[in-house]
């Protein structure tokens, strides 16, 4: 294996916190974009033992594969998709199937979502493993880092050097710091404790203050039972059944609960969820860990008496985990001197547009193109950073609250549309009219809010950070390299 060892000196030594999907996209897209007559020092530090991920499956929309494109990776993840996208298009495809399922009688589809090419799952393992496949050999891993806080220190030439200290007592010292490192992520609360110490009241805790506060997560009062069905089993149950004909994520919904479900590993399994919502939960503290293991007969209590289809699906649960779903909602601010967050560390949200893993790429695109291009010196970077919130920043809180409205709707509790009450005062059948008319129109507001999936392109924020960047460097002379960035340095790839 190459050492990526070089003579020639880096700009600058550029740690990144977490080996998830954030932080393996941003490596690969600083390598893919590395000019190697001005390179970057790269280190990626993971809290685990080894590069691996947490979840099962994950959601692959338009957005997400024209980056994959742009990284000359979207082969490799179509392969390792449950259903290659094939041939390029405009075609609406469903993507999303929403079905009305908390009635002992059978259930009934309400609404669709249509998508170019329709939708494309995978496991989230399978995705990791590509990413590491295509990381550069300029990227030095270490393993068992994880990291309890950073401090800011002045060298000898004034410059700012972060010093990242991990729970094994050791430490090591960057020139830019970027945390990928999750909801829970150690980056964000060092950063704000700094700025609320730096900006605010001293009589003021961070957690009780108006803007820093933000940084804490949020239990959005909804948590998740997890478990994985095997497609044989589930044959062996109802041949027929949808969610293994309908190649696409379905929603079974009732009021204040609804189970996602779709195919991974090549349509090996079926990844289950089960959400219940806890009424006037949005907002309080959760009261046990936020992953832990949970009993079938939990799973039954709460969503026994609903259609056939679902009753067949909980005949086959096994060992079920309940995650309590947390965000991170409105962060204030992404980046602060040359520290960056992305990722779930800044806009962790609900999974109901399956677009958490999607934004976290979109990050790492846009902060691996702006620092691969040569004339980001280290002086350049918090400018740099400040482009990348600019763009990136509003868009994903607006991905982030979006979800929490789709998650409404998927329950019947988004205000002003069907909220799974029944019709009063008339026949039977004419309820059941009125109530397949209201949930047709929730189904045309649920295709609505989806849009910006495919409508919204990427390519306009690529360049609208483009189009700023160009504005900084010629506005601005080309800056001398301060003594930390011109320190010789070895660059191993290699395990730790």
């Amino acid at each position: 294996m190459p050492d990526g060892s070089t003579s020639t000196q880096p700009r600058f030594r550029l740690a990144i916190v977490g080996g998830g999907i954030a932080g393996l996209t941003l490596a690969v897209a600083l390598g893919h974009y590395e000019n190697r007559a001005s390179p970057i020092e790269v280190h990626l530090y993971e809290a685990g033992p080894e590069i691996t991920t947490v979840g099962a499956g994950i959601s692959v929309w338009p957005r997400t594969w024209s980056v994959m494109r742009h990284l000359d990776l979207y082969e490799q993840l179509s392969r390792a998709s449950v259903q290659s996208l094939g041939n390029e298009g405009d075609d609406l495809k469903p993507a999303f199937i929403f079905r009305k399922s908390d009635c002992p009688r059978e259930g009934f589809e309400f609404g669709r979502v249509m998508v170019p090419n329709g939708s494309t799952t995978m496991h989230r393992a399978d995705m990791v493993d590509v990413l590491v496949k295509n990381l550069p050999a300029s990227c030095s891993i270490h393993t068992s880092k994880r990291l309890i806080n950073y401090t800011e220190t002045s060298a000898a030439d004034g410059s700012i050097v972060y010093t990242l200290h991990f729970a094994d007592d050791t430490t090591a010292e960057a020139d830019v710091l970027i945390g990928a490192d999750g909801i829970k992520s150690k980056t964000r609360a060092s950063m704000y404790d700094y700025a609320h110490r730096r900006d605010c009241l001293p009589d003021v805790k961070r957690e009780d203050c108006e803007r820093c506060s933000r940084a804490t997560p949020k239990w959005t009062g909804t948590v998740g039972y997890r478990y994985l069905i095997p497609t044989e089993r589930m044959l062996e149950v109802n041949p027929e059944h949808h969610a293994l004909k309908i190649k696409a994520p379905m929603s079974y919904s009732g009021k204040s609960k609804h189970i996602i479900t779709y195919p991974i590993s090549h349509g090996k399994y079926l990844n289950w969820i089960g959400f219940v919502t806890i009424p006037g939960g949005e907002g309080t503290t959760y009261p046990k860990k936020w992953v832990i293991d949970a009993l079938k007969e939990e799973v039954i209590a709460h969503f026994s008496g609903w259609e056939p289809e679902v009753e067949q699906m909980i005949q086959l649960v096994d060992k079920p985990t309940l995650w309590a779903i947390h965000v991170v909602e409105n962060l204030p601010f992404s980046v602060s001197g040359r520290v960056a967050l992305m990722g779930d560390a800044v806009h962790a949200m609900t999974t109901h547009f399956g677009a958490g893993g999607g934004q976290a790429i979109e990050d790492a695109y846009i902060l691996g193109r702006l620092l691969a291009d040569p004339r980001t010196s280290l002086a350049r970077v918090p400018d740099v950073f400040r482009i990348y919130q600019d763009v990136r920043l509003p868009f994903a809180r607006g991905v982030v609250n979006n979800a929490r409205k789709a998650g409404l709707m998927y329950e019947f509790s988004w205000p002003g549309l069907y909220d799974g009450s029944p019709a009063q005062g008339l026949s039977e059948e004419a309820a059941l009219a009125v109530e397949k008319q209201q949930l047709a129109d929730l189904g045309e507001a649920i295709q609505e809010i989806w849009q910006w999936q495919w409508k919204e392109r990427f390519e306009d924020q690529w360049e609208e950070a483009e189009t700023q960047y160009e504005r900084l460097v010629q506005s601005a002379p080309p800056v001398v390299e301060d003594a930390t960035a011109k320190r010789r340095r070895t660059r191993n790839c290699v395990l730790m």
